[in-house]
């Protein structure tokens, strides 16, 4: 349905346009299966059926932008077949948490906005001081009941508006607030699924009802232009340094806009479909591809069109026109207006946030009657801010704009049909951040996850994405989908010092893994480049050092109390995970003497569950070199390589206990060598298990050196 002429009859009203863009990449890491981190599920939870009750109530007409990768993440929430360690932990009953799990919930169940969710509400805002600096130790202060009310005031912490208005067992909890029992944290976790199993549905429905357009972005959320060709980056940005390799396929561009179309159309319905570009990213090889593709429009940020107009953008309204390259309808988001939702409104009052946007509508439906003005912006993340999830304002905005006779809120594509487009001879290229490249290139650490991507893809692909194209009827191969996913713009946005998270390294890690996977989908090894980060970790775990030399005996037994007693130690568990497992190692000890290095690993059983009888498990050193210490279980042998060559054997025992021992010659140390160790569980060509989970522990071989240092004390 076409926007109707002026509600007043005197003039045509300025057609509102709304986008809201929603997006999170995919957190499951593709070797194990396991979902690392828990946005999707939690935005899932306060957000977007948030977003579209509060559309529904008011009637607004507005578009949504749905990432593929994040439908795919909501449909296997929906089925159940997501494993998400997060939920696992706050599903768990606490006297069933190790003492890790313990320490990991009290770490992170308070990741939510604390001024509008922990500082309001007393019994979290106890627990949180109980907390204190969040040290591993501070668990210890924990009881069940504390862990337990910890894991149910996550979950309400993340409910949105309308679930705690309209839902009895979230507003019986919340005026509860504490000594929750089993029972009901059982009754919220059912609450919680269903309202995001139920997003998916939602937004059909309100699609089929004509109320929103659903608009998507390319699969996995790529940078287009730079996937098209990477020397793109300097069109914008003259001289900035970039990889050292010549990444050029537009072919991947083709087939991220294809898959990203018809991912949407099979999960929500087929239907033609705009697109906003990941990061709103274009230049005209890529706006040329969305048209062929079938995309109905696309949308970027102002900037985009001052440098696309001869002489700049120096008459402000001619923002708020529709244009087109080629046969591709564009629009251009208002930066003002777009931001100060995003950015600025979140502290004022409502009625003076809504009645700012109104006066500054007003003032361009004056001077631009009938045109479009674009509001562009995230869906998810500035809601935190706002009081009640920002339903006070979002309810008011859309009402007021509704009863403005001035105004008029419609969908991009109902602006689109009621407009004659503008042709523009040239398209500039760049994004809606400083309508450059530089978020997701230039920095060394990006250089190298390009020049990462690029070797991989030149390593594993052969013809199979140019028979993707050919064959668009089958279903896309995991091979390809996972390169597809490794080309995704999120990785590259936490390389560099621009942006800061705790979960940087699981970012790195991510990113690795999948370029991983396409080496175990190809059967090849995996080279020791994707082993190194990309962004060093901040910290280290360091252990506690052998007190002395000493020698066990290697056959899998604590055969008496002194036999380890002067041996070193590392705490696997106190590696700063941002997901915890009962699957996981939680220490081990070692040390050495003048021909020997030892390890030993008390879980057995549990490296036999995660290796099979056929698996091994590896001790992994960085230092000058990598070398790679393998334990087969089938055979109990132990070999030693560095870059794929084998340099030699060593010996080991599994019994009670793993025991290992490699000669010192085979690694080639020197008294002083400092090295990183991971431990790493395969299974049929696959990591099932790795410890820590980022980063490594960091220890010193001292040789003969550790008995003259304690001698001399």
């Amino acid at each position: 349905m076409a926007p109707t002429a002026a509600k007043s009859g005197l003039a045509k009203p300025l057609k509102v346009c709304i986008l809201w863009h929603m997006h999170q990449p995919d957190y499951r890491d593709p070797i194990s299966g396991q979902t690392l981190l828990p946005w999707t599920w939690l935005h899932g939870l306060k957000d977007y059926g948030e977003m579209l009750e509060t559309i529904a109530e008011t009637g607004a007409r507005v578009t949504v932008n749905l990432v593929p990768t994040l439908l795919e993440q909501l449909e296997r929430y929906a089925d159940g077949s997501d494993r998400d360690s997060w939920l696992e932990l706050a599903t768990r009953q606490p006297n069933q948490l190790s003492e890790n799990e313990r320490q990991f919930i009290v770490q992170h169940f308070f990741s939510v906005n604390q001024e509008t969710q922990v500082l309001p509400n007393r019994r979290y805002h106890q627990l949180f001081r109980l907390r204190g600096t969040g040290s591993i130790t501070s668990a210890v202060e924990f009881d069940e009941q504390d862990l337990r009310d910890l894991q149910v005031w996550f979950l309400l912490a993340w409910t949105g508006s309308h679930l705690r208005r309209k839902q009895a067992v979230v507003k019986d909890l919340l005026q509860q607030g504490e000594n929750f029992s089993e029972e009901q944290k059982q009754r919220l976790l059912e609450v919680c699924h269903a309202e995001v199993g139920r997003t998916i549905e939602l937004h059909r429905q309100l699609e089929e009802q004509g109320l929103i357009e659903i608009s998507v972005t390319p699969y996995a959320h790529p940078i287009l232009p730079l996937l098209c060709d990477l020397h793109m980056a300097q069109a914008p940005s003259p001289g900035l340094p970039l990889p050292g390799v010549d990444f050029r396929h537009p072919e991947d561009s083709r087939l991220q806009v294809r898959e990203g179309l018809a991912t949407a159309n099979r999960i929500l319905g087929a239907r033609p479909r705009g697109m906003w570009p990941a990061e709103g990213s274009v230049s005209e090889d890529a706006a040329k591809l969305l048209k062929e593709e079938g995309a109905l429009w696309a949308a970027t940020d102002e900037d985009i069109l001052a440098r696309s107009l001869d002489g700049g953008m120096q008459d402000r309204n001619r923002l708020y026109r529709i244009y087109q390259y080629g046969d591709l309808p564009l629009i251009f988001r208002d930066r003002e207006l777009s931001d100060r939702i995003g950015f600025l409104y979140a502290g004022w009052d409502t009625g003076e946030a809504v009645g700012d946007v109104l006066n500054k509508l007003r003032k361009i439906a004056t001077q631009n009657p009938g045109e479009t003005v674009p509001i562009i912006l995230d869906g998810e993340n500035c809601w935190e801010r706002y009081p009640d999830n920002g339903y006070p304002f979002l309810r008011e905005l859309y009402t007021s704009i509704q009863q403005d006779p001035q105004l008029q809120l419609c969908t991009v594509k109902e602006a689109i049909a009621a407009s004659k487009p503008i042709p523009l001879k040239k398209l500039a290229a760049g994004s809606w951040i400083r309508s450059d490249f530089t978020t997701w290139i230039g920095h060394p650490e990006e250089n190298l996850a390009w020049e990462l991507l690029a070797k991989t893809r030149e390593e594993i692909i052969s013809d199979e994405i140019e028979q993707a194209l050919a064959n668009p009827e089958q279903p896309l191969s995991e091979l390809v989908r996972e390169l597809l996913r490794a080309e995704g713009s999120d990785w590259f946005w936490w390389f560099g010092d621009e942006h800061v998270t705790a979960q940087a390294d699981i970012f790195d890690r991510l990113f690795r893994l999948h370029l991983e996977s396409l080496y175990h989908l190809k059967g090849l090894p995996v080279p020791a480049r994707l082993h190194q980060w990309i962004k060093p970790p901040s910290t280290q775990l360091e252990g506690v050092e052998p007190s002395a030399c000493f020698t066990p005996q290697i056959d899998g037994r604590i055969g008496d109390y002194f036999e380890w007693l002067a041996a070193g130690k590392i705490d696997l568990a106190a590696g700063g995970a941002m997901y915890a497992s009962r699957e996981s190692l939680q220490e081990i000890h070692y040390g050495y003497n003048s021909d020997q290095l030892f390890f030993r690993i008390d879980e057995p059983e549990l490296l036999r569950k995660l290796c099979g009888d056929q698996g091994c498990f590896e001790l992994r050193l960085t230092g000058k070199q990598q070398f790679h210490i393998y334990f087969s279980l089938a055979d109990s042998s132990l070999q030693v390589a560095v870059e794929g060559k084998t340099l030699g054997s060593g010996s080991a025992a599994c019994e009670q206990v793993l025991e290992i021992a490699v000669p010192i010659k085979l690694l080639a140390l020197a008294n002083g060598d400092k090295f990183g160790l991971s431990c790493h569980a395969h299974q049929d060509g696959r990591e099932n298990g790795r410890w820590p989970t980022e980063g490594s522990a960091s220890f010193c071989y001292l040789g003969s050196d550790l008995d003259d240092e304690n001698w001399s004390v």
